[in-house]
Order: C-alpha cells, then sequence, then structure tokens
C-alpha cells in the first residue's frame, strides 16, 4: 500500500500466489486481486487491510472490474497463449462464489463496466476481438474485431 500524499509504502497485505491486478468496490470497502498461479480472485476487506476469502474462477485470472452497485465482479481468465482461456466469472463477493461463467472469446484479458453498469467490456487477447456483455443476463451481445493483441480496455461516458 502506498500513501499517496507521501509516496511512501505504508503497509503490505498477503493474498497468495502471483498477484496480477487490484480494483476496489463503488464505496472502498473491499479490493479484490487477481491471482493467477492459483486460478482465485482474492477478496480483500479494506478497513482491517486482510484477506478474507478466496473465489476459484477460470485459468489465469488477470483484469477484474466490480459493477457500480459491487454485487458482482467480472473477472477475465486469459489461459495461456498455447492454451487461452475463453471465460469471464462472475463472482459475488459477498456471497464469496462464483456464479456465473460467460464465454467471450480466447484469451479475455482486459475489463470495464459502463457507469450504470449495464454492459461488461472484455478484450480478448488472442482473438483479437472486444466483447460486450450483458451484466444482469451474463451473456455476449456483440463481439467487434479490432486487430491483434488488445491488451486492457477503458470506458467513458
Amino acid at each position: 500500500m502506498i500513501d499517496v500524499t507521501s509516496l511512501q509504502e505504508t503497509g503490505r497485505i498477503a493474498v497468495g500466489n502471483a498477484p496480477v491486478q487490484v480494483g476496489f468496490s463503488a464505496d472502498g470497502k473491499q479490493a479484490y486481486v487477481s491471482l493467477s498461479a492459483e486460478n482465485a480472485l482474492g477478496l480483500i476487506d479494506t478497513a482491517s487491510r486482510k484477506l478474507t476469502g478466496k473465489v476459484k474462477v477460470g485459468r489465469n485470472p488477470i483484469q477484474m472490474y466490480a459493477t457500480p452497485d459491487g454485487s458482482k465482479v467480472f473477472v477475465a481468465n486469459q489461459g495461456s497463449s498455447k492454451q487461452p482461456d475463453d471465460r469471464v466469472s462472475v463472482v459475488d463477493p459477498v456471497a464469496g462464489k462464483a456464479i456465473a461463467e460467460v464465454k467471450t472469446g480466447p484469451g479475455a484479458h482486459g475489463v470495464a463496466i459502463s457507469s450504470d453498469g449495464q454492459y461488461v467490456f472484455v478484450s480478448n487477447i488472442e482473438a483479437g476481438s472486444v466483447s460486450v456483455i450483458d451484466s444482469r443476463q451474463h451473456r455476449v451481445v456483440n463481439t467487434y474485431q479490432v486487430g491483434a493483441g488488445p491488451n486492457g480496455i477503458s470506458y467513458r461516458d
């Protein structure tokens, strides 16, 4: 953890093997970390600064994003270049369990969510595409070919 005013390290939280990305709930009370070597999403209580649980997800999770209401976290499972995963795991962070999987494209990598929480955008690094997921129905509503190797993704109103 880094204090953004002093730019000094203020602590560390042990989370597990091969953490890749950290994300937060909209209210900041919970943090999430993708644990690529464990095929899991770590759940962190920000007040206590402790790992409170792990949820099994697909192979080699990379990026994740929580819905604005905090009810779901969408986790992109990239897999490997030789055996890409093509799924996004949907996690209920309150229950501490995966509630759905959505098939996107090979190498699911980057995740962003619309400000109203209705759509999830996922870059598929091996497929050269971006998938749009309906967050309520847990299904892909459109896929766009964007060129080789799309890595991350951002959303702006």
